[in-house]
């Protein structure tokens, strides 16, 4: 495993070089090596080819036993260890998961497995989708698919970086991505236990090892580190995916990190990253251009040009638990999405958020996008409500500091979109509910809408 020999040279080369920090936590790339060995020493009792799930809240000893599993020749599961243990019981019981290391660092055998059966060479990891409905779907990543990842990433940075920031739990596929990265290419990482963001800034700020660093977050994180109103020098380049960038969220950033290229990607755990846009270069409401090692396939493309969005590269995913082999295999991401003359990809919303009123497609995305620019609006999001005559209809969920009235929202809003995109409805609410990726929990929303529980 190259990530391995890479860690093993940068012990020997750079060896007070701090490789990781968590929070107060902090380790160099000689005890880095020195603590990989002994943890694997440790797990004597576990056999080769196992997959052993890590269910542990330190972030630190989550990446010391990934990396000591990787070299002791098993898979490790990287769980987030806020889920139940409901959850981690019945995940375990779907993917035949052996082993088990909890937060006491205390090995549990589950079942006698003889031995991974996979047949994909340089596995890093099962990785699990985040789940939005039922439980989430375990898949392979191997070293090569990221190895073609970080190759793309270094390419967009022409500063030299020497820390790498990614403040989100480990079981999220970016910050476990990000921390890989640093590591694999002798790095400082630097993560939280839990998400702070003046805590972030202040280090950020303070530490004088800190020359030049790449932050990779979503949205929402941006947003609350913006909101401390720090300005950051040390910030070279801005990281960002999940959702689209609100205009007045550019601006703060513009602003509050001067010497920071930001850059927005859109990717998926199992794809990796798909389409980048380079410091605004994108036309409005574009995700970018296409990385170019990625090609795309639109099915099923209706008369605008949208169809349901697949890709393929040599940076995907090997495959979900239980299923074949994707090879050389499209990759159906979900998302319904078009694409320009010059390459640019738009997309349109999920596949199951898309509504049919009336007999039109409507997707509640594409509402969000100009609704979010109104002027009173903090946030929004754009719901279906069934309907006796039109089958359903929109419904547009805004959080502000006043009521808006819904002739003043219609008049705007018909600027931009047709009638029938048009929400029948406008309910202010107290507060929006987030899943754990920190995006807008459209389900859960919807859920509590249609029961009468969002306090307006």
């Amino acid at each position: 495993m190259q990530l391995l020999k890479n860690i093993e040279m940068y012990a020997q080369y750079q060896p007070y070089d701090c490789a990781l920090q968590f929070d107060a936590e902090l380790i160099s790339y000689n005890a880095l090596q020195a603590r990989i060995v002994a943890i694997v020493e440790q797990l004597h009792d576990i056999p080769e080819n196992q997959c052993v799930a890590l269910t542990m809240n330190n972030p630190m000893s989550t990446i010391l036993y990934y990396l000591a599993l990787i070299k002791k020749g098993c898979i490790p599961c990287v769980m987030d260890f806020r889920w139940t243990q409901e959850q981690v019981n019945k995940l375990i019981e779907k993917y035949d998961i052996a082993y088990l290391i909890n937060n006491d660092l205390k090995v549990i055998l589950f079942k006698q497995v003889e031995q991974n059966t996979t047949e994909i060479d340089n596995i890093l990891h099962i990785g699990f989708t985040s789940g939005t409905t039922g439980l989430p779907k375990a898949y392979y990543r191997n070293e090569l698919s990221w190895l073609y990842s970080y190759e793309e990433t270094e390419k967009l940075m022409e500063n030299e970086i020497d820390t790498m920031i990614a403040p989100g739990p480990l079981s999220h596929s970016l910050s476990l991505f990000v921390c890989i990265f640093a590591l694999y290419s002798g790095r400082k990482f630097i993560g939280q236990q839990q998400f702070n963001a003046k805590v972030l800034m202040n280090k950020m700020k303070t530490d004088k090892t800190i020359k030049h660093c790449a932050l990779f977050v979503v949205p929402t994180m941006l947003d609350t580190c913006v909101a401390w109103n720090s300005s950051m020098q040390q910030i070279r380049y801005i990281f960002t995916t999940g959702d689209k960038l609100q205009h007045r969220l550019r601006n703060s950033v513009t602003m509050l990190f001067p010497n920071a290229i930001l850059i927005e990607f859109f990717g998926t755990s199992e794809a990796s990253f798909i389409s980048y846009n380079y410091n605004n270069e994108a036309p409005s409401h574009s995700v970018g251009k296409l990385f170019p090692n990625v090609k795309v396939n639109l099915d099923q493309v209706d008369e605008y040009g949208i169809g349901k969005l697949k890709v393929k590269s040599n940076m995907v995913f090997s495959g979900y638990i239980g299923d074949s082999h994707p090879n050389d295999d499209w990759i159906e991401i979900g998302d319904f999405a078009s694409l320009n003359s010059d390459g640019y990809l738009y997309l349109h919303g999920r596949q199951h958020d898309r509504m049919i009123i009336g007999g039109r497609n409507v997707y509640p995305s594409e509402i969000e996008r100009f609704a979010q620019n109104f002027k009173e609006f903090k946030e929004v999001l754009v719901i279906s409500e069934s309907h006796s005559k039109f089958g359903e209809i929109a419904v547009l969920l805004y959080t502000a500091n006043q009521e808006v009235t819904y002739r003043e929202f219609k008049h705007y809003l018909t600027q931009y979109l047709a009638r029938y995109q048009v929400p029948s409805k406008l309910v202010k609410v107290s507060r929006m509910y987030y899943t754990q990726s920190g995006k807008i929990a459209r389900k859960l929303m919807r859920s509590l809408y249609l029961k009468g529980e969002l306090k307006q």
